[in-house]
């Protein structure tokens, strides 16, 4: 691997054919969005690739939690233009296409607010870094051109960049991003845990969240491949009752990686495959893995290597890519293997033993599951409790709650937090410590009040009348609110 720079953009080369594939790395990814600006980060990646011209050249983009990457391959010539358009559109995006590109989201169905790694990490982190990918965002009319433009100017810059390319780099290739370092992100804190949980999520599969901090440990990673193996073993080829099983990595900074184990479950099975994962996570984690369990995770690693060097090539220099926009350290994949071949049946289990008082284990809603028992504790996916705060008091009018049952609700406004408590007694609570934001309704008369905590209360005039309205209002501060952009033309024309 060749490291060079081209107009300040780490460039990173291997050799290979004739032929050209590179890839434009950016370090923002769906984790750096807020509440009120869901999507953005997409819809800028979307903006870019509108702009390019015409051409046969295979080349696409991709936006995930972590990263936005632009990518090619063809001819040197076709590539080095691809790459040079990109970084100009990025630096003048066609915002007349918002609206048009906002609709293409709409149709690749791109949220991902029911999957279960998503609800693992807002189960972990609340509305914040990661746990932003189970949350839809107030509506597409927040994206306007300045929320646009404004991300794109942070993040899209030469500061926050990195080039792989395998095969000839193309022949005076330019890469003229905005200026800019690199915006440097916010690590989220996660929620406090002594101890093992397990909690209730949208999405059809059983999930299972590890954390480790301080320096890599190839333990772990190691013995989630053998939790792999094992659970494919037993939940799909002797029991029948799981057809997928994968994990997911992902690296809040150098000190914190967080790993997810997602597995899905034939219907009405749900209960017995959450079991089934807790059950192989806490023997591991006891008795450790056999040599040979270990032996055969190692030699499936160095098979990966063996069958496609062109693979290997191009995905170790994405991670180097990766790498140097995210500010971690890279390691080669043989040093990776090497130290696999190090790590003992013991190592393995101390890892996991450190790694289970941080797990987080998710079933689906609608699943009749008891827990897997002592020392798991349940805890509700948001701060759901059944005693109401300190406060000033707001409930509906008295003749609407004897009339409807549902509207026998109770707002509380202190000093501390907002509550809320539904019909049923549940009470959900939004300390101001927590807020993410506040938006007001579509017909003025109410505000959304949103909290990191994954809480969300609604204070509407119609309900709990206008004093509360005003009392919530005074109580967020100038910089939380998010306003209702002015209609656009089309807007206005469609309304008509």
């Amino acid at each position: 691997m060749h490291h060079t720079d081209i107009d300040g953009v780490p460039v990173l080369t291997a050799p290979g054919g004739d032929r050209t594939t590179a890839a434009l790395v950016f370090g923002v990814g769906l984790r750096d969005e807020t509440f009120a600006a869901i999507e953005v980060t997409h819809l800028v990646e979307h903006l870019a690739m509108s702009a390019l011209p015409k051409s046969h050249l295979r080349c696409n983009a991709v936006t995930d939690v972590d990263t936005t990457t632009f990518f090619a391959t063809g001819r040197p010539a076709a590539v080095g233009a691809f790459l040079e358009g990109v970084c100009r559109a990025l630096a003048d995006l066609p915002t007349d296409r918002i609206d048009v590109e906002i609709g293409v989201l709409e149709a690749e169905n791109c949220s991902t607010a029911d999957s279960t790694l998503g609800a693992l990490w807002a189960a972990r982190f609340g509305l914040a870094g990661p746990g932003l990918v189970v949350a839809d965002g107030p509506g597409r009319e927040f994206l306007t051109e300045d929320v646009v433009r404004a991300h794109a100017r942070r993040w899209f810059v030469r500061g926050n960049a990195a080039l792989w390319c395998r095969g000839p780099l193309p022949e005076g290739l330019r890469l003229p991003l905005p200026d800019g370092p690199s915006p440097g992100r916010t690590t989220p804190q996660p929620r406090p845990q002594t101890g093992p949980v397990w909690t209730v999520v949208p999405g059809a599969g059983v999930g299972l969240l590890l954390g480790a901090t301080g320096p890599w440990d190839p333990a772990l990673r190691l013995g989630v491949e053998v939790l792999l193996d094992r659970l494919r073993d037993t939940a799909r080829h002797t029991r029948g009752i799981s057809y997928s099983v994968d994990s997911v990595g992902l690296d809040l900074h150098a000190g914190h990686r967080e790993v997810a184990v997602v597995v899905d479950a034939r219907q009405g099975q749900e209960a017995a495959v959450a079991d089934l994962v807790w059950q192989q996570l806490v023997a591991l984690g006891d008795a450790g893995p056999t040599p040979g369990e270990l032996a055969h995770a190692v030699a499936g690693f160095e098979e990966e290597l063996d069958a496609d060097e062109q693979a290997v090539v191009e995905a170790e220099l994405a991670d180097a890519a990766y790498c140097t926009v995210a500010g971690l350290p890279f390691r080669p994949v043989h040093d990776v293997v090497r130290a696999w071949r190090a790590t003992t049946p013991a190592d393995v289990a101390a890892a996991l033993r450190r790694a289970r008082t941080t797990a987080v284990l998710a079933v689906p809603e609608g699943v009749r599951y008891p827990g897997p028992g002592a020392p798991v504790e349940h805890r509700t996916l948001c701060t759901l409790e059944s005693v109401l705060p300190d406060g000033e008091t707001f409930r509906p009018p008295l003749l609407t709650r004897l009339l409807r049952p549902v509207d026998r609700r109770t707002l509380v406004i202190g000093d501390t937090v907002l509550a809320h408590q539904d019909a049923d007694g549940d009470v959900h609570r939004v300390p101001w410590e927590l807020l993410e934001c506040a938006v007001p309704t579509e017909d003025g008369r109410g505000v959304l009040v949103v909290g990191r905590n994954l809480c969300t209360v609604r204070v509407h005039e119609a309900v709990f009348g206008r004093r509360a309205v005003a009392v919530v209002r005074a109580r967020v501060p100038a910089d939380r609110w998010v306003h209702r952009p002015v209609a656009r033309t089309e807007d206005l024309v469609a309304a008509s």
